[in-house]
């Protein structure tokens, strides 16, 4: 898959300037971290796309720390997309299975990577997670709390979980300008990529639209959004 991914994008170098590949996580760590070195070493893409939990183990396992150590040392790219929640009882009726399991995956994945402290371990690590980040970014301010309240919280976190939050690039897909806009005070122009979820049911149908609608940001944000920040992420 990933020789395929290299192929097109060589092909279509005009359309597709950087590619991302993926690696079997279920396969352990080491495995994983040696895929992602072929894949950025010799077929040039720029990173990959992994799921927001691998069977019953979350993306900070033990297993995985070969995997972000390799991620931070080649400088990948590594985007987080949600395969659902592990536990859909309550999702069964209204799609909620995607409505609300699909961003829960990625607010569970993201709690796993700072609360066990992968992003205190792996400062450079560049993470982009999908449709906004899930639900966390909307609600930070539960986790700091929790951090200053509770020591089986805190851990051994020197710093606020909001700290590690914010390197987390987040894509535009929330479907509403307010909360783009909240996502852009609060992280910062330069965390926010352009996403589209093309060709889903639950893509934003007019993602440059979405964009330019919230009216607070200036022509060079839209710009940075709609591509001046992912040349930056992926070295272009």
């Amino acid at each position: 898959m990933n020789e395929g991914i290299a192929e097109i994008a060589r092909s279509r170098a005009d359309r597709i300037p950087a590619a991302l590949g993926s690696v079997a996580l279920q396969a352990g760590g080491q495995a994983a971290a040696e895929e992602l070195e072929y894949c950025v070493k010799t077929l040039g893409l720029k990173g990959v796309e992994v799921p927001a939990h691998v069977g019953d183990k979350e993306l900070s396992d033990p297993d995985f720390e070969p995997f972000w150590a390799k991620v931070e040392a080649l400088g990948a790219v590594v985007f987080i997309h949600p395969n659902s929640f592990t536990q859909p009882r309550r999702f069964r009726e209204h799609y909620f299975s995607n409505v609300i399991g699909n961003p829960l995956d990625t607010t569970m994945a993201l709690h796993w990577l700072i609360f066990d402290g992968v992003l205190e371990r792996y400062p450079d690590l560049k993470i982009i997670a999908s449709h906004g980040g899930g639900f966390l970014p909307g609600y930070s301010g539960r986790i700091d709390h929790a951090w200053g309240a509770r020591s089986d919280s805190r851990g051994s976190l020197p710093k606020p979980p909001s700290y590690y939050l914010k390197k987390i690039y987040l894509d535009t897909i929330v479907f509403t300008t307010h909360r783009l806009e909240a996502m852009a005070k609060l992280f910062g122009v330069d965390k926010i990529l352009l996403g589209t979820g093309y060709p889903y049911d639950m893509a934003e149908y007019d993602p440059i639209g979405h964009i330019a609608s919230v009216a607070s940001l200036s022509p060079s944000d839209v710009a940075a959004i709609a591509g001046g920040n992912a040349k930056q992420l992926f070295g272009l």
